[in-house]
Order: structure tokens, then C-alpha cells, then sequence
């Protein structure tokens, strides 16, 4: 079943519940005495999104760093905001962390010529490592990842997609 699917599937269960609800609960003059009404139990739709429960590794495009990233939660959800850890090394033997970085994530649609509606704000948490705060990909589908790492003014790009 498709994102799209699952959301017109919870869409159309949501509208149906306050009728379901009032019809359990309803009798007309011919029940009175009867038993009680059977309680109808409507389990919720399981949450959009895609499980990352490993790091994701991605080196830049000039081979100067390697940038690990990993959602807060093990969770990358459609529509939702969530948090991306993210580690910067350099590349190549010894890989130290790399600690004086500013870290800029987008991501964009390609098929649909968009990307995220927020702009993230990242910030260093010292030894390398830094979190990305304001994620929100509003919809499913494909999206490509571009990690931005600035050290001294010099811009280098890691890229990865995923699916949700």
C-alpha cells in the first residue's frame, strides 16, 4: 500500500469513527432490554516513515570528509518534524572527527521539482559530531539527501535518498 494510500485509508477511517461511535451507542424503542451493543475496536493505522537503524555513510563528492547521519529515533516520519544525528571525519586513514564544521542538510523531491518546507538549523556537539534540528519531509515518496559540511569558508557535499 502506497503512502498516498495509507493517508486516504486514515483520512477516511478518521471521517467514519464519529459515526461508528454513535451507532454502537444508539438504540431505537424495539431494542430497549436488549443486550448491550457489541463495542466495535478500530485499530489505528501504523505511522508513515521509513526505519533507519543503522548509520548511513556517504563521502564527500571532492573525497575530503566522511559523513555519517542517522535519525534521532531510528525513525525518518513522513510529515512530521524529527532530528538527524550527523558525524564528520575526515576521510582516509586515522578519519579524525572533524569538530570546527558547520553541517547544512537539504533535501528535495526530485520528481516533484521541490524540497522541505523548513529549513533546518544545525548545531555542534562537540568531538565531530552535530545535530540537525527541524527536519520535516512532508510527504512520501523519494528524496535525495545533501549534506553541506563548511570548514574554513570550503563547502564540500555528501549526497544519499532515501524512500519513504
Amino acid at each position: 500500500m502506497s503512502t498516498l494510500d495509507r493517508s486516504r485509508a486514515r483520512a477516511a477511517l478518521a471521517a467514519a469513527l464519529p459515526l461508528a461511535l454513535c451507532l454502537a451507542g444508539c438504540k431505537d424503542d424495539s431494542q430497549r432490554g436488549a443486550a448491550a451493543p457489541q463495542v466495535v475496536t478500530i485499530e489505528a493505522p501504523a505511522r508513515a516513515g521509513i526505519a533507519i537503524t543503522e548509520p548511513r555513510e556517504a563521502l564527500t563528492r571532492d573525497g575530503l570528509y566522511q559523513v555519517t547521519w542517522m535519525p534521532v529515533g531510528g525513525f525518518v516520519p513522513v510529515n512530521e518534524h524529527f532530528e538527524l544525528d550527523v558525524t564528520v571525519a575526515r576521510a582516509g586513514e586515522g578519519a579524525a572527527p572533524v569538530a570546527n564544521a558547520a553541517v547544512v542538510v537539504d533535501c528535495q523531491m526530485p520528481a516533484h521539482g521541490h524540497g522541505m518546507l523548513r529549513e533546518p538549523r544545525s548545531e555542534a556537539l562537540g568531538d565531530g559530531r552535530y545535530r540537525v534540528r527541524g527536519m520535516l519531509l512532508h510527504m512520501g515518496g523519494h528524496w535525495t539527501v545533501t549534506l553541506n559540511v563548511l570548514v574554513d569558508g570550503v563547502a564540500s557535499t555528501a549526497d544519499d535518498a532515501i524512500d519513504l
